[in-house]
């Protein structure tokens, strides 16, 4: 197995890892459900094949990632406007918690506002023809403990077999996880990644080695992987993480810029929250009942019925 930049052995094992699959093990790939184990050190990885999307010409032009990595800049939110509280209101709550937060629940004058009618589809509507050529997608899955964001421990799982896999890389993979999708030789790849990052040199790290607890980062050279976990010499089990590999060694300067100009925005945004901090406020609920609501008075329902009958006479006047 080579470790470091490998472009075309990458390549070539990649390919065949999705084109020289059985026609049985493809089907058993595209018929199991995906699912998300949300963990630090256990996050697994599958490959999902679908189709029927669109073409991407930005992968014919030496890049997997289409369309711009821009950041748009941070622009301060609109203020929102507090519930008020109702001042009409039938029947008024208030609820005061241990910790003495108010909350006030009010329920208002009856509705007079018309049912919600689902709209049925038309019988006479042709169906939607795809222009777009079909194009098999695969959807990698991946978790990573990230150290000092130098070194990855990344896990997943075989496509096929849901046998665990691991490997060390040398870089953080974060970098990766804005990235929602990618083609690479004709085929989409969507990602879900799930990182965390340990910073060795924080206080509540010092103290845990101080009692007994150290953590060992492991050593790898900068943009170099070693399979940890699970059979180096099979090409299907490795292929989401060559796939990664191969798309961070493609895109590595618009990545780490990426990184640089969301780290800047975040940190305006911060300092703006910082600034302007939201005030304390009494959270207000209300509603008001509707038809056949068990709160309905004679009187509600009467006004309910004329309401009704006052919008059928007006929406049979402007018929022509």
């Amino acid at each position: 197995m080579p470790i470091g930049p490998a472009a075309k052995p990458v390549r070539s094992m990649l390919h065949a890892s999705v084109t020289s699959l059985p026609s049985s093990i493809r089907n058993i790939v595209q018929m199991s459900p995906i699912h998300l184990l949300f963990g630090v050190l256990s996050i697994t990885a599958t490959l999902h094949a679908e189709d029927l999307t669109p073409t991407n010409p930005a992968a014919d032009a030496g890049t997997y990632i289409s369309g711009s990595l821009e950041v748009a800049p941070f622009v301060p939110p609109a203020p929102v406007e507090p519930k008020r509280p109702l001042t009409d209101a039938v029947v008024t709550t208030v609820l005061v918690d241990k910790d003495q937060k108010t909350t006030i629940l009010q329920r208002g004058q009856a509705s007079m506002a018309p049912d919600w009618i689902v709209p049925q589809p038309t019988l006479d509507t042709p169906p939607i023809q795809s222009t777009f050529p079909t194009r098999q997608i695969v959807t990698i899955q991946m978790g990573a403990t990230v150290y000092n964001h130098r070194v990855s421990v990344v896990h997943w799982q075989h496509p096929v077999s849901k046998k665990p896999y691991e490997a060390v890389i040398g870089f953080d993979l974060g970098l990766i996880a804005p990235i929602n999708s990618f083609i690479r030789d004709g085929v989409t790849h969507h990602t879900i990644i799930l990182t965390s990052n340990t910073d060795t040199n924080s206080p509540s790290v010092k103290r845990a080695a101080a009692h007994g607890h150290p953590i060992e980062v492991p050593e790898i050279e900068p943009d170099a992987y070693r399979i940890t976990r699970g059979d180096q010499d099979d090409s299907v089990g490795l292929a989401p993480l060559l796939a990664l590999y191969e798309l961070y060694l493609t895109e590595k300067p618009r990545l780490e810029k990426l990184r640089d100009d969301l780290a800047v925005r975040n940190a305006e945004a911060k300092a703006w929250a910082d600034a302007h901090p939201t005030p304390p406020e009494t959270p207000v609920f209300w509603f008001k009942p509707h038809r056949n609501s068990r709160y309905l008075t004679d009187q509600d329902k009467a006004n309910q019925r004329q309401a009704a009958e006052e919008r059928a006479q007006q929406e049979e006047a402007e018929q022509p």
